[in-house]
């Protein structure tokens, strides 16, 4: 119908794509708004622990457009595009294929990225798939300094929704067992990170945030890898 409206009425065309335009940009700025009140919201609050949301929009604001996201979170995903961003083409990436590749896909980014800082963006979860000890050795050994941010929610919680979606009054519901969910007593990635070679530092607090990975940024653009553990709301 629109063709043959277009057809029939040239003026229609234009008139369609205005009226096409409106609405996109409408909603467009609907979005953004949304988004920055999220941000405010997170970034406000004065103890912990820490916003997912408030994570991403401050490593947006410190890494700049030329740093090189590698993302290996699962249900941070979308928290992380909605609001680190990808502002310019090749920014961002996410890991494709089974859980743990993360480190080593991050390690080849820097190799092919030269003096581009690189960030790995990775839940808790998720990062103890990945070979921990040997990929933060070979980032020291081969000068390939990261920057990795640990989205710790101290749970699998994407097994969780899982298990509870596939088995709404299975045993995991019915006596809140929490087995292959719970990551309270996983090792503390700050500690882990320091005994291979690389800086530890975790944040607890929101207003801790900002300073600590602006250190954080420091150390690896002065040759270091630094691993930062933020601990998570959710």
């Amino acid at each position: 119908m629109t063709a043959i409206l277009i057809a029939v009425r040239p003026a229609a065309a234009e008139e369609l794509v205005t009226a096409r335009r409106e609405r996109l940009a409408a909603a467009h700025a609907a979005g953004e708004a949304a988004r920055a009140a999220t941000e405010s919201a997170a970034l406000s609050a004065t103890d912990g622990p820490v916003d997912p949301a408030a994570v991403a929009a401050t490593l947006r604001e410190l890494i700049g457009d030329d740093a090189m996201v590698v993302d290996e979170t699962i249900t941070h995903s979308r928290v992380i595009t909605r609001h680190l961003m990808a502002g310019t083409a090749g920014r961002y990436s996410y890991v494709q294929g089974g859980l743990g590749q993360g480190l080593g896909v991050a390690l080849g980014t820097k190799l092919a990225a030269g003096g581009r800082l690189v960030a790995l963006t990775v839940g808790d979860g998720t990062w103890l798939y990945n070979p921990v000890p040997p990929g933060l050795m070979a980032s020291a050994q081969y000068g390939l300094p990261l920057l990795v941010v640990v989205f710790n929610n101290k749970k699998y919680l994407s097994m969780r929704f899982n298990l509870t979606r596939a088995y709404p009054e299975g045993a995991y519901v019915r006596v809140s067992s929490g087995y292959g969910v719970d990551l309270s007593a996983q090792p503390d990635a700050a500690a882990v990170a320091a005994a291979c070679g690389a800086a530890g530092f975790t944040v607890t607090t929101t207003p801790e945030l900002g300073p600590t990975l602006e250190k954080a940024i420091a150390t690896v653009r002065a040759g270091q890898t630094a691993v930062v553990n933020v601990h998570l709301t959710r």
